[in-house]
C-alpha cells in the first residue's frame, strides 16, 4: 500500500480499505476504536517555527500513534490530523482516556523545550466501532466530532463520542447557512450595551454586540452561534461586518450633528494570523473620514497567552494610529499580573463573573480592590462588567473604578433604541 511521504503512514484511501478488511476479519469480542487527533494552534506553530519544524512535530505525532501495539493502522488525512485504528482487545474504550492522557503528557514533555513559544496540546476524539458493518467513513466522522468537541480545552485529554455530540453538531451545522444568508441580506442584528461613568452620571460609550435570527424569527444567543463561527473561521466575517457597521454609524452621527460616543468592537484571535490586519482596518476606517478617538478594539485576554508575540506588534500599530485597545474578560481564567506589565493596551475590562464572585466575600473584595489599585497606579483605564445592583456599583466605585457596564444601567439593545436613549 502507498504511504504518506512525510510520516510513513497509510494514505487516506488505503487506510479506509485496510480498516474495512480488518473489521470484517476481527474477533467480535475485541474492542476496536477509531482515535482521531490533531495539534492545537498548529498554524501558529508553523508561523513561528517554520514549516520544517512543523513537519517534524507531525512526524513525532505519527510515531506516537504507531508506537502503540494497539494501533493496527494509521493515516494522515491532512496537515496535522492523524487517525488510527486501534484494537484494544479486552479493554473497555473508557480505559483509553487515561492512556491518552499519559500519552499527551509524554508528548508535551518531549516537545515543550523545542517549541517553547507555543502551547503544545493534542485534541483527541475516540469512537468505538460496535457494529462491524458500519462504514469506516461514518466511524471516522464520529471520532472527528468527538475531537472537535474538546478543541481548545486544555483540561480535557480526550472525548468519547456520544449521540448528544452528533445532535449538537447537527444544530451547529444550521448556524453557518443562517449566518451566510444574514451577511448577504445585511440582517445581522447589531446591539449596543452602554458603558457608564459613575462620577459623571452619564453614558460614555458602548460595546457593539451581535444577535442572529432563526428562520422563525427567534433570537439565537451569542453563546450558541459565536463558538460555531469561531471553529469555522466565519467569525472573521462577523467581526468585519460589525466593524463596518460601527464606522458607518459614527459617520451618520457626525453627519446628523450629533455627538458620537466611543464604540468598542471585538477582534477575534484569528485576525492576528493575517499580516495585513492593521492596514486592512485602517483602509476601511479611512473611507468614513472619522476620528480614531471614537473606536476601541476589544481582545479577549486568553488570546494574549496563546499568541502574545504574534499580536503585540499589531496592537502597537493600532494604538499608534489613535485607536484604543482593551483586554476583555480579564479574570475569566488566564489572568497574570505579569502580563499586564508587558501588554500595550489602554483598558482592562474586568470579567463579570470575576467581579460577581469577588464581591461575594471579604477575601474576594480584597483581591479586586488590590487589582483595581494596581491598575490605577500604572494609569490603566478600568471597566467593571456585569454590574447589576447599586450595592455592587458602590463597592466597585469606592475601590477606584469609575467606568462600569451591566444590567443595572441597560442590557444590550438594538442600535435604534440606543440612539433614542443615549445619542443627542
Amino acid at each position: 500500500m502507498e504511504t504518506d511521504k512525510l510520516t510513513g503512514l497509510l494514505l487516506f484511501d488505503g487506510f479506509l480499505d485496510f480498516a474495512k478488511d480488518y473489521l470484517a476479519k476481527s474477533n467480535t469480542d475485541d474492542h476496536i476504536a477509531i482515535i482521531s487527533t490533531d495539534l492545537s494552534k498548529f498554524k501558529y506553530i508553523n508561523r513561528v517555527y517554520g514549516f520544517t519544524s512543523g513537519d517534524k512535530l507531525i512526524r513525532k505525532l505519527a510515531e506516537l500513534f504507531m508506537g502503540r501495539e494497539e494501533c493496527v493502522a494509521a493515516c494522515r488525512p491532512y496537515s496535522d490530523h492523524i487517525v488510527g485504528l486501534f484494537n484494544l482487545k479486552d479493554k473497555d474504550v473508557r480505559e483509553c482516556v487515561e492512556c491518552v492522557r499519559l500519552l499527551q503528557n509524554s508528548f508535551v514533555a518531549e516537545n515543550k523545550a523545542d517549541y517553547s513559544k507555543a502551547s503544545i496540546h493534542l485534541n483527541t476524539g475516540i469512537y468505538e466501532i460496535v457494529d462491524r458493518k458500519e462504514e469506516i467513513s461514518s466511524a471516522l466522522d464520529k471520532a472527528n466530532i468527538a475531537r472537535r468537541s474538546v478543541k481548545g480545552n486544555y483540561s480535557v485529554p480526550c472525548a468519547i463520542y456520544t449521540k448528544e455530540m452528533q445532535e449538537r453538531r447537527e444544530g451547529d451545522e444550521k448556524i453557518i447557512p443562517l449566518f451566510e444568508k444574514a451577511v448577504e441580506e445585511r440582517s445581522i442584528l447589531v446591539y449596543f450595551q452602554p458603558k457608564v461613568s459613575v462620577s459623571e452620571h452619564c453614558v460614555v460609550g458602548a460595546e457593539a454586540l451581535t444577535r442572529l435570527q432563526n428562520e422563525d424569527g427567534s433570537i439565537i444567543p451569542p453563546d450558541v452561534f459565536i463558538p460555531v463561527l469561531e471553529s469555522s473561521g466565519k467569525i472573521l466575517e462577523l467581526d468585519w461586518y460589525v466593524m463596518r457597521f460601527v464606522f458607518s454609524k459614527i459617520r451618520d452621527w457626525l453627519d446628523e450633528g450629533k455627538k458620537p460616543q466611543k464604540i468598542s468592537v471585538n477582534l477575534s484571535k484569528i485576525h492576528f494570523y493575517y499580516d495585513t490586519l492593521v492596514d486592512d482596518i485602517i483602509r476601511e476606517f479611512e473611507k468614513h473620514q472619522i476620528s480614531p478617538e471614537y473606536v476601541e478594539f476589544e481582545i479577549t485576554e486568553s488570546v494574549f497567552f496563546e499568541e502574545a508575540d504574534l499580536i503585540i506588534s499589531k496592537i502597537e500599530r493600532l494604538r499608534e494610529y489613535g485607536f484604543k485597545v482593551s483586554v476583555d474578560d480579564f479574570g475569566a481564567g488566564y489572568s497574570s499580573l505579569n502580563l499586564i506589565g508587558i501588554l500595550p493596551v489602554d483598558i482592562i475590562k474586568l470579567d463579570k463573573r470575576f467581579v460577581k464572585n469577588s464581591l461575594g466575600n471579604k477575601k474576594g473584595k480584597d483581591i479586586i480592590k488590590g487589582l483595581i489599585s494596581i491598575l490605577n497606579e500604572i494609569d490603566m483605564d478600568i471597566v467593571c462588567e456585569g454590574i447589576e445592583t447599586k450595592e455592587e456599583e458602590r463597592i466597585v466605585y469606592e475601590f477606584g473604578c469609575d467606568s462600569m457596564q451591566g444590567y443595572l444601567y441597560d442590557r444590550p439593545i438594538p442600535v435604534s433604541d440606543y440612539e433614542k436613549k443615549y445619542i443627542y
